[in-house]
């Protein structure tokens, strides 16, 4: 399948990618510390790098904000914790949905208490855990640190080409459901 934009930019084209030149920008709340990471393309590999020593097991946390297919819109997580091989099958079996429409958001987290990774439908990657080793792989792979800004206005694309992976995506575990809380879907 041909790359599909899942994020266009202001134009509001929806025949191209927004994205971002390989940048990250820390912020700091009293509650949190995170790095928020843009990047030009391929953001399941960079998760997958950025927790590959992770001692895991891992959590994933699927979530549905639009369906093209029936499914409810809600919080799907994985049963139960899983090791770094099954989350890179999971996470490379839907690459090409994860990264190319922008129906969801995805949450990988170390079980425990390593880090966390929260992939948005806006391409970006916010990082939690030791920021400091994170900007460090980062610099290594040709990231600086920089200034993310969401352009505005935009728009979220979701492709019909995907909804067969939806429902592949949506019976692959028995996920346990939640609702959306507000802040899944700005």
């Amino acid at each position: 399948m041909n790359s599909l934009p899942k994020f266009s930019g202001p134009d509001l084209d929806s025949s191209v990618e927004s994205s971002y030149p390989n940048i990250w920008q820390g912020e700091e709340r009293k509650e949190w510390s995170r790095l928020l990471i843009g990047t030009r393309e391929r953001e399941i590999p960079l998760i997958l790098e950025l927790c590959r020593n992770f001692n895991g097991p891992f959590g994933i946390l699927y979530v549905l904000v639009a369906s093209r297919c029936g499914h409810g819109d809600g919080r799907y997580q994985n049963p139960e914790p899983i090791n770094y091989d099954d989350l890179e099958l999971f996470l490379y079996t839907f690459q090409e949905f994860l990264e190319q429409d922008g129906r969801h958001h995805l949450w990988v987290s170390s079980t425990s208490g390593e880090g966390q990774f929260v992939f948005d439908n806006h391409n970006l990657i916010y990082a939690y855990g030791n920021l400091d080793h994170y900007e460090s792989q980062l610099a290594s792979a040709g990231f600086s640190r920089g200034t993310v800004e969401i352009p505005v206005p935009h728009c979220h694309n979701f492709h019909a080409e995907f909804d067969r992976i939806e429902d592949e995506l949506m019976a692959y575990w028995r996920w346990k459901r939640f609702p959306l809380q507000a802040d899944d879907n700005p």
